[in-house]
């Protein structure tokens, strides 16, 4: 991770008060973060359907983003040298186990002990709570008290959700995954934005190699552990969506907004696919929700716009 670190915030578009072209990216990188995470919701339900077809969910994954991974490198053959990129054989196995075998490969085991709906406020909670923490260390894009108003009120709106508690509606281990899965993924978007910063790595190469080491890691343990799944033709339209659309061109696209985005930012964001699975879990499965659970859903909705849309100070004016 050698010099990795910081740039200077004259280098940031973002601070100069949000006018000229450092508007137009954060507008477009908004665009591409909301588009990614509709691509992702529907994997949430794809997953259950593949556990459905005794596949487990450390082979799942690991399968999903070496074909992913597969698929990102294509546009690079035959070009040689300049898809070469200077991008450390230890930073590329650092973000592909934050990224892929913890945030995701755990992520996975998590999902397949919750519901959808439960997994996605789980990881909403984790994500932007962890994302802040290591923002803190890393990056500091994200200090004032209108980000903590905002995940305050991310973490009001799913702790509503779950009003009254009731221990026996959630899996202590799934829900213990995700914590973890939730620490791997703000590690691995903050340094992610430094490389973005900082290197002129390209979005698809910052994509795909991590994604390779992290799928690597992922199907070993997945095949040790799990055995060798039968690949049925159900499980196997399921896995081109979840590696070509969801895997390949949802981390494309969701790594290509994170130039234009902070991470707290980026995480927000991600919070949407709390509503979008949700909905989704409503239409496949028929989950009934509370007007109080509907009431927090709402909340944490609005947490992110208003983390999206606030007026932002000046970096050197913020607390």
């Amino acid at each position: 991770m050698t010099g990795i670190r910081p740039s200077a915030p004259g280098r940031d578009p973002e601070a100069a008060g949000g006018q000229g072209p450092g508007q137009g990216l954060k507008k477009k990188a908004v665009l591409l973060a909301i588009l990614t995470t509709v691509l992702w919701s529907g994997s949430y339900i794809l997953n259950k359907e593949a556990f459905r077809e005794g596949i487990g969910p450390l082979t799942l994954s690991g399968l999903r983003y070496l074909l992913a991974s597969a698929l990102l490198f294509l546009p690079g053959i035959g070009r040689g040298q300049r898809e070469k990129q200077s991008l450390p054989v230890r930073t590329v196995i650092l973000l592909g186990i934050l990224g892929y075998a913890a945030a995701q490969g755990l992520q996975y085991i998590g999902q397949s002990h919750l519901t959808p709906t439960q997994s996605s406020l789980f990881l909403s909670a984790g994500n932007t709570s962890f994302v802040l923490l290591a923002d803190r260390f890393l990056l500091k894009e994200n200090q004032g008290w209108g980000d903590l108003a905002g995940m305050t009120l991310m973490v009001i709106g799913i702790t509503l959700y779950y009003t009254p508690f009731d221990p026996g509606a959630f899996s202590a281990v799934g829900m213990l995954f995700m914590l973890l899965s939730s620490i791997g993924y703000a590690l691995n978007l903050n340094i992610n934005r430094v490389l973005l910063k900082n290197t002129p790595v390209k979005p698809r190469l910052l994509a795909a190699k991590p994604m390779l080491a992290g799928s690597a890691v992922l199907l070993s343990a997945g095949l040790l552990l799990e055995g060798v799944p039968v690949i049925t033709g159900r499980l196997l339209l399921i896995l081109v969506y979840l590696s070509g659309i969801s895997g390949a061109l949802g981390f494309f696209l969701w790594t290509k907004s994170q130039s234009g985005l902070s991470a707290f930012e980026s995480s927000s964001i991600n919070n949407l696919m709390m509503i979008e699975i949700a909905l989704l879990d409503f239409t496949v499965y028929g989950r009934s929700f509370s007007a109080v659970q509907m009431l927090a859903i709402l909340t944490v909705f609005f947490s992110v716009l208003f983390v999206q849309f606030r007026k932002r100070r000046p970096r050197g004016e913020r607390t």
